[in-house]
């Protein structure tokens, strides 16, 4: 098939490309920058004149990493990058292809404290983020040919160390490790080619409908710290506690400019996806979560190993 992605340039766009050309389909990749077809979905002049194709994979879209970001003026910042570019490639695209990939957030989801959340589960953006994705899947809920929603919880992955990286950092510079929260809470993450698998499994069966995509075996931050300590190599680590009302009473206060809605739930319950619909694709992820945060902490580690030893 002939397949256009949007978000080409960026992490999990990236791998995606990869995937879709390596099974035989004719990607045509379009971003911001770096890519032949470069422009802002947001512009209707240039979604409107994108080519022709058999699918769309949409996984062009801002978030709360994304950078640089806004500190003020958030939701229409949101609104812009993620649902009027939706609506712009809806309008293009709505009844001329043969099937429309939308990548979600499992922060759709409604957050109540669910051992695990399944594609059968309420949705309801809990910030702003999440509320502009929940939108976007509105948008093509409505377009007029089969579409499929891929929703991953963290993505993870060498080049994305992303709060990982302050993990790291404290681990390695000064043995310590703030703990939000009791830190017993299992979050999720998946392996960034993991996902991409599943949008290469998901364009080739035309799969429709909602699938989680989540790594096996989540872990508590608490082990996260663990793992941490363990790949910088230090033999004490304290750990410094600090109470969940005052992460969460923090972030209300700063109406969550520096901390999200969605990050302080997660810090206060489970967030693990039931990823058993899209394993009945025959997909099945093959990064465990503490591969993942191996990955991540080794990678940078290498990356900052140079700044390290200048600074020595």
């Amino acid at each position: 098939m002939r397949v256009l992605v949007t978000g080409a340039s960026g992490f999990v766009g990236r791998r995606i490309c990869a995937q879709l050309a390596a099974n035989g389909h004719d990607v045509i990749a379009t971003d911001r920058h770096g890519q032949r077809l470069a422009g802002d979905l947001a512009d209707t002049a240039f979604a409107s004149s994108l080519p022709d194709v058999d699918a769309v994979v949409h996984a062009a879209a801002v978030q709360y990493v994304t950078s640089p970001r806004p500190r003020f003026v958030r939701k229409r910042w949101f609104e812009r990058n993620n649902v009027t570019a939706t609506q712009n490639l809806a309008d293009r695209y709505s009844g001329r292809v043969r099937y429309f990939l939308l990548i979600g957030t499992s922060m759709m989801y409604s957050q109540r404290h669910r051992a695990t959340y399944a594609t059968t589960d309420p949705l309801t953006g809990e910030g702003v983020y999440s509320r502009s994705k929940l939108e976007a899947y509105e948008v093509v809920e409505r377009m007029d040919n089969p579409f499929g929603v891929l929703v991953p919880t963290i993505i993870g992955g060498p080049g994305r160390a992303g709060l990982f990286g302050m993990f790291v950092l404290t681990v390695q510079r000064w043995g310590l490790a703030a703990m939000p929260g009791a830190c017993t809470a299992k979050t999720q993450m998946v392996h960034v080619d993991d996902v991409a698998a599943l949008v290469r499994v998901m364009v080739d069966t035309e799969a429709t409908g909602f699938r989680n995509a989540g790594g096996p075996d989540p872990l508590s931050i608490s082990q996260w710290i663990d793992i941490v300590q363990s790949v910088v190599g230090v033999e004490r680590v304290r750990r410094v506690r600090i109470p969940y009302w005052a992460i969460r009473f923090g972030a209300w206060l700063t109406a969550y400019r520096f901390l999200a809605r969605e990050q302080t739930l997660m810090l206060g319950q489970d967030h693990v996806l039931d990823i058993s619909r899209s394993e009945e694709l025959g997909w099945h992820p093959q990064y465990s979560n503490e591969r993942i945060l191996r990955d991540i902490a080794t990678g940078w580690l290498e990356e900052h190993a140079p700044k390290a030893e200048s600074a020595s």
